[in-house]
């Protein structure tokens, strides 16, 4: 008779653990069902364009799409690119350790400014954020006349890619160093600085070991 009292709570126990589990967890058809659309949403705008680019490209032969990719006007776009790039990420690298440097390991004023406007990328659109460009060195803009005058072109030319790359591109480094550099705190810079390194020893020899791969991955 004692050991099915002392049996019964623990049979409760798991009793009312089976309830809970049955409560909290999905029917099977719903979580399928919820794999499914994920699946479907990823194929329609992913894998469906990725697919049809491809098919296209290759669509008459690979000796065509070598010969498209020798066309002055490919060449062109590809030159583009890469000088786009080639400018973009080396601001983007320093704006963006400068700003994660600053954020995470010093308190001062403006510090939750200067955050609103690192994330200010992702809350505008690019429409919106080219349609700005237009208004501020458009012909009509604020600097347009005095840009005519001196003979500069940054709208619908290569400055203005360019602007327009760095907008819409600075945030990722910066957001992926922010959170790293404030997980790690500042003690080692702390030590390396009561041991006598300076600013660029302790951020060559502590702070960039320490980031390096979050900053490839940024």
């Amino acid at each position: 008779m004692s050991a099915v009292i002392t049996a019964s709570p623990s049979f409760g126990a798991a009793r009312g653990a089976a309830r809970l589990r049955s409560a909290t967890s999905e029917h099977p058809l719903v979580k399928w069902g919820l794999i499914g659309i994920a699946l479907a949403f990823l194929s329609l705008f992913l894998f469906v364009p990725l697919v049809a680019v491809f098919f296209e490209a290759f669509r008459k032969g690979f000796d065509a799409y070598v010969a498209a990719l020798v066309e002055p006007d490919a060449l062109a776009a590809i030159k583009l690119t890469l000088l786009a790039a080639g400018i973009a990420v080396p601001l983007n690298l320093v704006f963006g350790v400068a700003a994660a440097w600053a954020i995470a390991k010093f308190e001062f004023r403006g510090k939750s400014l200067l955050t609103t406007l690192i994330d200010l990328p992702f809350s505008v659109s690019p429409v919106i954020a080219g349609l700005i460009y237009v208004l501020v060195f458009g012909a009509q803009g604020w600097f347009g006349p005095w840009l005519q005058e001196h003979d500069i072109k940054i709208v619908f030319a290569v400055p203005g890619i360019i602007l327009a790359t760095v907008f819409v591109t600075f945030p990722f480094i910066a957001r992926e160093l922010i959170p790293l550099m404030q997980a790690q705190g500042s003690e080692e810079e702390e030590a390396a600085r009561v041991l006598g390194a300076s600013g660029w020893q302790i951020f060559r020899r502590v702070t960039l070991p320490n980031i390096k791969w979050g900053l490839l991955y940024g």
